[in-house]
C-alpha cells in the first residue's frame, strides 16, 4: 500500500512542468517575444526530451538499481522545475529539457514496476497511478495563473513554485526505500536480473502497433495541452477563464483514466476502449476546430474523457504485450522514444499552422486527422501478445559483487537470476 502510494506521488509530478506552461504562454511570449512556433517549442521541448532519454530508463536500472533511478529522475525534475525562475530563456528552456529528461526516465520505469508488482491487476493499478499522473496535471493547468495572482509573483516564480511537491515526493521515495524500511515494495523477496530481450522491441508486429498508438494519443495530448487554452483567448475569452477550461479538460481526464482500464481488464479486450476514447477526442478536437463557442465546456470535458481513456489504455498495453518487467521496461523505452519523439510535432506543427494560417481551425483539423490514424493503430494491436513475445536466453554471468544480495525493488521480480 505504502508503495503505491509513493508511485502515485511520483506520478503527480510527471506533468506539472510541462502543464504549469500553457496558462501563463501569453505572458511569457509577451515579456520574451516570442512567436507562436518559439512557444509551442516550450511544451515541446520536453515531449523530445521524454523521447530521447526513454531508453535509458531500462539500461540504468540494470546498472544501479530502480529506486536508485527513479529517485534520481524525481530529483532532475524538480532541479529543471526550479531553473525556469533564472534566466529568462535560456533558463526557461534548460528548465525544460533537464525536467524532460526526469519525467522521461521515471514515466518509462513504472509500468515495469506495475507489471512486477501487480502482474494480474495491470490494468487497475496502472488506471490508479495514471490518475495520479492526470491529476498533476489538472493543478498545474487550473492553479498556476491563480497562485501566480494570489501571491503577487512573476510568471517565472509561479512556474518554479511546481518544484516543491517534486523535491516532496523525492524525499516521499527516498524514506520508503532506504535499507532496513519494512514498507518496501511487494514481493521483494527476488535477487535483480537483467535478461536479454530478443529483438522484438524492433521488430515486432505488436510492438510497433503499441508504439503508433502511444505515439499518437501523446500527440494529441500534447498537442491540445500546448493551444486549447489559446484557442479560447484568441476568441476573447479571458486567461484565467481558459485556464479552467484547460483545468476540466484535465479533471474530465480522471474519470476515464480510472474506469477504462478497470473496464478493459474485467472485459479482457481493451480495443472498443480504444476505439471509444479515441473517437471521442477526435470528435472534440473537430468541434474545437469548428464550433469553439458553441459548448466550450462540454467540448473541453468530451476531450479531457477521450484522452484520460486513452493515455490510461497505451500504458496498460505497454504492460500487457510484455513477458517479463525487464521486458515491459524496453518496451516502454521503444513506445516512448519513438512516440514522444513524435509527439513533440504536435506543439510545434500547430504553432507553424497558426502563423501560416493566422487562426486555430487548421491546427485543431490536422489533430482530428491525427486522431483517425492513431484509432486505426489501436485497434488493429491484437487483443492477445504473440508468443514470440519472450525473453531471449543468453549465457549466465556473474553479477558484480556490489549487486548480489536480494533487490527491494519488483521490477526485479518473476524473472530468473542471470
Amino acid at each position: 500500500m505504502w508503495w503505491l502510494a509513493a508511485v502515485i506521488g511520483v506520478a503527480l509530478n510527471l506533468r506539472p512542468a510541462v502543464a504549469s506552461v500553457p496558462p501563463l504562454i501569453d505572458s511569457i511570449a509577451t515579456t520574451l517575444h516570442l512567436s507562436a512556433t518559439a512557444s509551442g517549442l516550450l511544451t515541446t521541448l520536453p515531449v523530445v526530451c521524454m523521447g530521447l532519454f526513454a531508453p535509458v530508463a531500462a539500461l540504468a536500472a540494470r546498472r544501479f538499481g530502480p529506486d536508485r533511478v527513479l529517485a534520481g529522475s524525481v530529483g532532475l525534475i524538480a532541479v529543471g522545475t526550479a531553473v525556469r525562475a533564472l534566466a529568462g530563456a535560456v533558463g526557461l528552456y534548460t528548465g525544460a529539457v533537464l525536467a524532460g529528461a526526469g519525467i522521461a526516465v521515471a514515466g518509462a520505469l513504472l509500468p515495469a514496476l506495475v507489471k512486477a508488482a501487480f502482474p494480474d491487476r495491470i490494468g487497475p493499478v496502472t488506471g490508479l497511478y495514471t490518475a495520479g499522473l492526470i491529476g498533476g496535471a489538472l493543478l498545474a493547468a487550473a492553479a498556476t495563473e491563480p497562485v501566480r495572482v494570489a501571491l503577487g509573483v512573476s510568471w517565472q516564480v509561479a512556474l518554479a513554485l511546481w518544484a516543491l511537491p517534486a523535491a516532496t515526493a523525492l524525499a516521499g521515495w527516498l524514506r520508503l526505500t532506504r535499507p532496513g524500511h519494512r514498507s518496501s515494495a511487494p514481493n521483494s523477496a527476488a535477487p535483480p536480473a537483467a535478461p536479454a530481450v530478443a529483438g522484438m522491441p524492433w521488430r515486432d508486429r505488436t510492438v510497433w502497433l503499441a508504439t503508433a498508438f502511444m505515439g499518437g494519443q501523446s500527440l494529441l495530448y500534447y498537442g491540445s495541452l500546448a493551444w486549447l487554452s489559446a484557442r479560447y483567448t484568441s476568441l476573447g475569452v479571458p486567461t484565467a477563464e481558459a485556464g479552467l477550461l484547460l483545468g476540466v479538460f484535465s479533471a474530465t481526464q480522471l474519470v476515464s483514466a480510472l474506469s477504462l482500464p478497470a473496464l478493459a481488464h474485467r472485459g479482457g479486450d481493451t480495443r472498443p476502449w480504444i476505439a471509444l476514447s479515441v473517437g471521442a477526442s477526435t470528435m472534440a478536437l473537430a468541434l474545437v476546430a469548428v464550433a469553439p463557442l458553441a459548448a466550450p465546456w462540454t467540448w473541453a470535458a468530451l476531450l479531457g474523457l477521450g484522452m484520460g481513456g486513452q493515455f490510461a489504455l497505451a500504458l496498460t498495453v505497454l504492460a500487457e504485450i510484455a513477458p517479463t518487467p525487464h521486458a515491459a521496461a524496453a518496451i516502454s523505452g521503444l513506445a516512448f522514444f519513438v512516440g514522444y519523439l513524435v509527439a513533440s510535432l504536435g506543439p510545434v506543427a500547430a504553432g507553424a499552422l497558426r502563423d501560416l494560417t493566422g487562426g486555430f481551425v487548421a491546427p485543431f483539423l490536422a489533430l482530428a486527422a491525427v486522431g483517425v490514424a492513431t484509432l486505426a493503430a489501436g485497434v488493429a494491436i491484437p487483443r492477445r501478445p504473440p508468443r514470440r513475445l519472450r525473453p531471449l536466453p543468453r549465457r549466465p554471468r556473474p553479477l558484480p559483487r556490489r549487486s548480489r544480495g536480494y533487490s527491494r525493488s519488483p521490477i526485479s521480480n518473476h524473472e530468473p537470476n542471470s
